[in-house]
């Protein structure tokens, strides 16, 4: 396992997944089990698989289960640590919808507080979330980009 490809993978499919996963709007998309960690964890796998194919110029290499695992776990804490700067400077947008969906649904929601509060809150939540789902998006991710090598 090549640690550049790794940790390259990881960052950029972390980063997307911090940032679309907390944008207003596109944020509700997470509401479905966490699809765009589940969506990061595959895309971490997509690109590891590309890295190492151009670093050892085969066509074979592939990821393990074990390593879609791995990076789609990383992918999910760079996604939870990005997220929560993504929330932070977008909660005055995405507070005010959240809190009028609630009064339509005539739902009390729970409040964490200020929007740096709320951001907090919800970094602890996704610290634990992120990696779990993106491992489960890595396994998958290796099953679908899996190549049996040739011998």
């Amino acid at each position: 396992m090549n640690t550049r490809s790794l940790l390259l993978s990881a960052l950029i499919a972390g980063v997307v997944l911090g940032v679309l996963g907390n944008l207003p709007v596109l944020n509700f998309i997470n509401c479905f089990l966490c699809l765009w960690v589940w969506l990061g964890g595959i895309f971490a796998v997509y690109l590891y698989n590309r890295y190492e194919r151009n670093r050892t110029q085969l066509d074979q290499a592939s990821a393990t289960v074990g390593q879609g695992a791995g990076v789609g776990a990383l992918a999910g804490v760079v996604g939870a640590f990005v997220g929560v700067f993504v929330y932070a400077l977008t909660s005055f947008i995405s507070t005010p919808m959240l809190e009028s969906l609630a009064r339509s649904l005539d739902r009390n929601m729970f409040n964490p507080g200020t929007g740096i509060g709320r951001a907090m809150t919800f970094f602890f939540f996704n610290i634990f979330l992120y990696p779990l789902f993106g491992a489960i998006g890595g396994l998958l991710g290796a099953g679908v980009f899996w190549k049996r090598p040739q011998s």
